[in-house]
């Protein structure tokens, strides 16, 4: 975490001393003047480099976005790491809200001690000259235009021999540390540059293989001949060329392709050895700790003990837990004879468990050892003297337990000083922050990889990709049901305990103000909300499906009012009620639109078009937040709504104005008189008694969303004031803020309502959460080559290797970086793998009925799955049964069929189905698990299991079948045969297809996050922003179309015949995880044989219809079609493009091509 306060301290200490007294502590006094220093900064960054704009438009500088180098015709890289550096001082002010209220905060500021008037926010500042702090002013806002600030922290004391305190749960312990030689702490030096200086990389290959053979001659594994069998393509022009001398060259960031089993795993081991070995640093970014551990455990076999894990402490318990469990799995069933290098990185030890401690409050020795979280590694404080009333008192000065630097907890950080390979997962790289006993700076490993490395390896990185775009989407738990505690109950518990410690000094503050009356309007609309939704299930089944939010509520509601209005809006041919529909709800739209903009009304004057509706709104919601005549207000909002959406026109459409009131229309109690309406009449009034609750809902959504916002945009500005330390809303550090743009169309978000239980009187409790977008998570791929450059230091190199980064039109997958480098295998590989293949599709059919999985209802989906299992497993009149014939197929050393399903339960379901189907397939059937799963063994009734972690030893197994979730074995996995010589696996069975959930949002976020990597570097995005009059108008154009595009993408539907243009995206998302699973089955370049059973992989030709199936229909179609254009002639697609995918994805296209040859013949239907 940059410090931006000690860059400008100086100048904040003068202004301390200077400025007018307020009744304001001197907590909040400093925090106020800092944060008008920093306005000030913004005001001096925008005379340098847009110095005619106007002063309200400065915050586009800060956004994360190029809008100066568009408007200007800057080049966008050039232009990047400047507003890089100002970001890392400037980010907290990087939304136009945020800068306008700091601007007019600052506007009001002591004119002595500005340096700029503002008398117009719509023209530049104009300088002043000031006579106070004149030299540190102007100095430290240069030195800050040119590098970004320091990273804050101060180097931790170590404690002595004493009495010391700590925290132990809800209680303080005490313990005596004795005297004790306390060794040094080492640290990593910062200031270092990496061994190579930052220098491009370069490798011959005869080096690299020279390398492999030094590694084989240690412990061979035939490096040496899997290197050589690599055929390295670098790009030259248009295409790719195999060169005479091969050479890698790293250059910044490099785009490293490879079929699956091209040998990009090989690659990346004898590179990393290599640079070990001469004395290089590097970073390998792995998928999970398992994989982490294994390859120090081989790197360490060939550089004499050079490489080390970076492991956060948080999870280190779970990790030292599943692998016990992997080994238990392995038959070693004495938990205390196990025996392996990881656990040396995974020790929950603590040192001081071994001392005598106590509790201060309720005395008595701790008879167990310290908990694993509760450990005193940073937190002991030396003992005070009780007080005057006798009660113990605390230090809140901590130092570091002076056993550190020999604690087994602590192995792998004091390894990883001296080691030269660093092996992570994104999630450690990401999150984990140096401990504070090593260094007194507070940095994640991220930033100091990308310091001290030479070369940063990302494996499966487009993996990396979607793991990071998670990391700035998180899903937090605003109300719970009783289980753990939510983040809001956690804000105001805080809240409440810190502001009155210091007697409300903190509200002397502004920000600190409004911040705390957001988070009471917050609590005052989410106990209304949930209210609604415990109480009423018409109102839970309107909202249950995907996440909703004010904006898609309204679209339901104005759809359900007017639902001819869509015939009009499909451009087709429309009759004279749809036009008037469509122009009636463009009105409710208008004044809707207009009210969730301005909810409370404090945001500037009302549109004279809308202001009379959008004030009885605003007057009506501050009611139902506070009124406790909810009758009354109840009331007002029906008449409301009655007006808004003209329900005496629909009373009047339905023909029952003459015998029905809107009032009695409206109450449910009111029961309609005989004859009065028809079946019609009677569908639209029902829909009618639930428009208050669902009108009042979305009212209150329109108020909670803003506060919330408002709470988590305003939370780095008053955290110190407050001590509000972590945010539950940012899955990710702050630390990458600077780094990460924000979301393009603000950081929306959704919410959703998890039912958990239900009482006798139907009230059904469960938990209300919200999900908020909050930056462009895969941007900090792209950015990790020019991490260091901000403070003058050369960028690392970083080299991204996957098989199947370049995938077309998915938005999950496709890594938007040139790519430079393709690895294949040897021709004759790829043409037996081509060769070899063999995809069918063969449905099981039951009754003459097609068994159908995906799209089926969650409840029903296991019972079908059984009666597939059964099908399979069971003899086919007296002979084989289908897993039979297919295993009997299969060559003897690659006799295991791979079954695919979900999820883990399924699997386990499928696999406990075939287990005790009948004695064949008892004992020859096992079911991957978790690592964290229990150990379950196996009996008469379930079926073997094995973990995630050891699926690679199926080999050394019984079974014959591995029942697997898809997503468990798509990709990171070599499950080699005996002889580690080619795949395990001969044969995988899709027994349903994979399709993206309906109420998952993360597609939607892929979406958003590679529609704004796309453009916020076209010749578009330019034109975006020059259409506007002003920089800053140009980019609300920008966040205008943002907005469109991600309400297009919650609003598609996922089920595959509803999808429209996203055909091909949602296309190449699936191609790329099946290809990957199949990966799994062609290593060693050997042939595949492909199954599709679920019936919804082609379901006309699974139901012999006549009607042949389409990409429309079909996922199968649907992927030919999205690969047929890089494989025929003709084809409007580049030389370099068509050069990859067949690379990539020919084995894929072969097969595919002649599975629905075969399929058109009728060969293949049951």
């Amino acid at each position: 975490m940059r410090s931006v306060e000690a860059a400008l301290e100086d100048v904040v200490e003068i202004w301390m001393l200077q400025a007018e007294r307020r009744r304001e502590s001197p907590q909040a006094r400093r925090a106020r003047l800092q944060t008008m220093c920093e306005v000030e900064f913004g005001l001096y960054v925008q005379s340098v480099l847009m110095p005619e704009a106007a002063v309200e438009d400065a915050w586009v500088l800060f956004s994360g976005f190029p809008y100066r180098a568009a408007w200007y015709g800057l080049p966008f890289e050039t232009e990047r790491l400047r507003l890089d550096v100002v970001r890392h001082s400037l980010w907290k002010l990087r939304s136009r809200s945020a800068w306008r209220d700091v601007l007019d905060e600052y506007r009001k500021f002591d004119a002595p001690l500005r340096a700029y008037d503002v008398p117009n926010v719509e023209h530049p500042a104009r300088p002043k000259n000031v006579s106070i702090a004149i030299a540190e002013r102007w100095s430290s806002y240069a030195d800050l235009l040119r590098r970004a600030p320091k990273f804050a922290g101060q180097k931790q004391p170590v404690a002595k021999a004493g009495i010391y305190t700590f925290p132990l749960g809800r209680d303080m312990a005490e313990v005596t540390l004795p005297e004790i030689e306390s060794l040094p702490i080492a640290c990593h030096e910062l200031d270092a540059l990496p061994p190579g200086a930052g220098a491009p990389l370069s490798f011959t290959w005869n080096e690299l293989v020279r390398t492999a053979a030094e590694m084989d001659s240690l412990h061979y594994q035939r490096w040496a001949q899997r290197l050589v069998d690599i055929r390295v393509l670098t790009r030259h022009k248009r295409t790719f060329r195999r060169m005479r001398r091969q050479r890698i060259t790293i250059d910044g960031i490099q785009h490293l392709l490879g079929i699956v089993g091209a040998g990009k795993s090989t690659l990346r081991d004898v590179i990393a050895v290599h640079m070990a070995n001469q004395g290089s640093r590097v970073t390998v970014v792995v998928g999970d700790v398992a994989e982490q551990l294994k390859l120090v455990e081989l790197y360490n076999l060939y550089t004499c003990r050079q490489a080390a894990p970076i492991i956060g402490s948080s999870g280190r318990e779970e990790h030292a837990y599943r692998l016990h469990n992997r080994l238990l799995g392995r038959g070693q069933a004495n938990v205390l004879l196990h025996d392996d290098p990881g656990f040396a990185y995974l020790s929950t030890a603590c040192a001081v468990s071994a001392l005598p401690s106590r509790r201060i409050i309720g005395g008595g020795i701790l008879e167990s050892p310290i908990p694993y979280g509760e450990a005193p590694c940073t937190r002991l404080s030396p003992r005070r003297e009780p007080g005057h009333d006798g009660k113990p008192r605390v230090s809140q000065y901590r130092k570091a337990c002076p056993f550190w630097s020999r604690c087994p907890r602590h192995h792998g950080p004091r390894e990883l000083i001296g080691a030269k390979i660093w092996v992570a997962t994104p999630a450690s790289l990401v999150s984990t922050p140096v401990p504070w006993p090593q260094n007194a700076e507070k940095i994640r490993y991220l930033e100091l990889a990308a310091r001290l490395s030479d070369l940063v390896i990302v494996d499966e990185a487009d993996r990396v990709q979607m793991q990071l775009d998670e990391m700035f989407a998180p899903t937090v738990t605003l109300i719970s049901d009783g289980g753990e505690p939510s983040f809001l109950d956690a804000v105001i518990q805080h809240k409440s305990r810190e502001l009155p410690s210091s007697g409300r000094k903190q509200l002397s503050n502004h920000q600190a103000e409004n911040w705390s009356a957001a988070l009471t309007t917050v609590e005052l609309a989410a106990d209304r909300l949930y209210a609604m939704l415990v109480s009423q299930g018409d109102l839970r089944s309107w909202v249950r499906v995907g996440y909703f939010n004010a904006w898609n509520l309204q679209l339901q509601l104005a759809a359900e009012r007017y639902p001819l209005a869509a015939k009009a809006e499909a451009g087709g041919v429309a009759d004279l009620a749809a036009l008037v529909q469509a122009e009636a709800q463009s009105r409710l739209h208008e004044i809707l639109d207009d009210f969730r903009d301005n909810p409370f009304g404090d945001r500037g004057e009302l549109r004279p078009a809308t202001a009379t509706d959008v004030a009885a709104l605003i007057g009506i919601v501050s009611e139902l937040l506070h009124t406790a005549n909810q009758r009354t207000t109840r009331r007002r909002l029906r008449e409301a709504i009655a007006a808004l959406f003209d329900l005496k026109g629909l009373l009047a459409e339905l023909g029952v104005a003459d015998c029905l009131s809107v009032a009695d229309a409206l109450d449910e109690e009111f029961e309609l008189p005989d004859g009065c309406c028809d079946d019609v009449a009677r569908r639209r009034i029902a829909w009618l008694r639930t428009l208050p609750q669902r009108f009042e809902f979305t009212l209150l959504m329109s108020v909670i969303e803003p506060r919330l916002a408002l709470i988590n945009a305003m939370w780095p500005r008053v955290a110190s004031m407050l001590d509000l330390g972590f945010n539950a809303m940012y899955r990710r550090p702050a630390d990458y803020a600077p780094i990460v743009p924000e979301a393009p169309m603000g950081n929306l978000m959704g919410f959703r309502f998890v039912a958990s239980s239900q009482d006798r009187h139907g009230v059904t409790s469960g938990e209300l959460q919200f999900f908020w977008n909050s930056g462009v998570g895969r941007e900090l791929l792209r950015a990790l080559p020019s991490l260091p450059m901000v403070d003058g230091r050369p960028g690392t190199n970083v080299l991204l290797m996957s098989g199947s980064s370049w995938a077309g039109a998915s938005d999950k997958y496709h890594i938007n970086v040139p790519v430079g480098i393709m690895l294949e295998p040897p021709r004759e590989d790829v043409q037996r793998i081509i060769d070899e293949s063999e995809m069918v599709f063969q449905p099981v059919v039951l009754n003459g009925v097609a068994q159908t999985v995906s799209g089926s209802k969650l409840e029903e989906r296991p019972e079908i799955l059984r009666r597939i299992a059964v099908a399979l497993g069971t003899p086919e009149d007296g002979d084989l049964s289908r897993l039979e014939w297919e295993l009997f197929r299969l060559p003897e050393a690659r006799r295991h069929i791979m079954l695919l399903v979900g999820s883990y339960d399924e699997a386990r379901f499928v696999a406990d189905a075939l287990h005790t189907l009948n004695p064949r397939w008892r004992d020859s059937v096992v079911c991957l698990v978790r690592d964290s799963d229990p150990a379950t063994p196996a009996d008469e009734h379930h079926a073997a299991a094995l973990r995630r972690g050891d699926v690679e030893r199926l080999a050394w197994t019984r079974a014959e079948i591995l029942v697997a979730p898809l997503l468990a074995v798509e990709r990171g996995h070599n499950i080699l045969d005996e002889t580690r010589t080619c795949a395990a696996i001969g044969s995988v069975q899709f027994l349903a297809k994979p399709n993206p959930r309906p109420d998952d949002l993360m597609p939607a976020v892929y979406g958003i996050n590679a529609w704004a990597v796309r453009n916020s570097r076209s010749a578009g995005f330019r034109e975006w922003v020059k259409c506007g009059a002003t920089v800053a108008l140009g980019a609300r154009e920008f966040r205008k179309a943002a907005r469109k595009e991600w309400f297009r993408l919650l609003a598609r539907h996922m089920t595959w015949r509803n999808l429209k243009d996203d055909r091909d995206s949602v296309t190449w998302d699936l191609l790329v995880l099946i290809w990957q699973v199949i990966g799994r089955l062609v290593r060693g370049g050997v042939g595949a044989r492909v199954v599709f059973v679920d019936a919804a992989f082609a379901p006309n030709a699974a139901a012999r219809s006549p009607i042949r199936d389409t990409r429309k229909t079909s996922l199968l179609y649907s992927m030919e079609h999205v690969l047929r254009p890089f494989f025929e002639r003709g084809a409007s697609v580049s030389r370099f493009e068509r050069r990859i995918v067949r690379a990539l994805y020919a084995p894929f296209w072969k097969a595919l091509e002649r599975c629905l040859r075969e399929l058109e013949k009728g060969s293949q239907t049951p």
